[in-house]
């Protein structure tokens, strides 16, 4: 969350050991927030719940190989009480869709972030304002993708990333999930959906037997109520 980012060769995590391996040395009081595959041709997008961003290109110039007990470096630079909310990798004609804790949201093309280095306070990816709240998730999403938007009373939508309003960078967006006052938005996903050759005849599995479970969806408090396991 403080906005450190670090690139390690995958060959560095074959491990047998069952217990985990270190992926990062964490400094006191931060945490991952995300680990993303990148080829060295790709380029990164790291966004803040305050709605700022910079891209910045995974080549080992700007993000050259460190070891795995190693703190990375900086990725972007935070302003005081911010914290960094996703990192995406971008994908050419792809939008970054942005959701507030309001449930106002938008899309806006990646093109309109231009490479920059690292270690730099970056540009907006959104316009924030008290009334609408804080960014709660930064998704680079294809025109044909879908997006959750989970509210913190259990309610979730979906809804399809072309009928999100495409607007600019500085920009606030429009309402994308109608949520009480007593009640935000925690989160929003991609929506993904099972590849062709993984889908069989209703009620049969790829043998012949038993159903297939459709995908679902799973939710956490952040406290425990000490009841053990929920009703049915």
């Amino acid at each position: 969350r403080g906005g450190r980012v670090k690139k390690t060769r995958l060959s560095e995590y074959d491990s047998t050991r069952t217990g985990g391996i270190i992926a990062i040395n964490l400094v006191d009081g931060d945490e991952v927030i995300t680990a993303k595959l990148v080829r060295s041709d790709d380029d990164l997008l790291l966004v803040t719940r305050e709605g700022m961003s910079v891209r910045f290109g995974a080549d080992a110039a700007t993000l050259r190989p460190m070891g795995r007990t190693t703190t990375g470096v900086q990725g972007i630079r935070l302003r005081s009480g911010d914290e960094l909310l996703a990192a995406e990798v971008v994908v050419p004609g792809a939008a970054l869709v942005t959701v507030t804790e309001r449930g106002w949201g938008k899309r806006t093309d990646v093109d309109q972030w231009r490479r920059q280095g690292r270690n730099t306070q970056g540009v907006r990816a959104m316009r924030i304002v008290p009334e609408r709240g804080a960014m709660v998730g930064a998704l680079v999403c294809e025109p044909t993708d879908e997006v959750y938007a989970i509210a913190s009373n259990g309610v979730v939508i979906r809804t399809g990333v072309d009928e999100i309003r495409s607007t600019g960078r500085d920009t606030m967006g429009v309402t994308v999930m109608h949520v009480p006052d007593d009640v935000h938005v925690v989160a929003v996903a991609r929506a993904t959906e099972p590849d062709e050759d993984d889908v069989v005849a209703e009620g049969a599995t790829p043998d012949g037997e038993g159903a297939v479970e459709e995908q679902t969806a799973v939710t956490a408090t952040p406290v425990a109520d000490g009841s053990g396991d929920a009703a049915e």
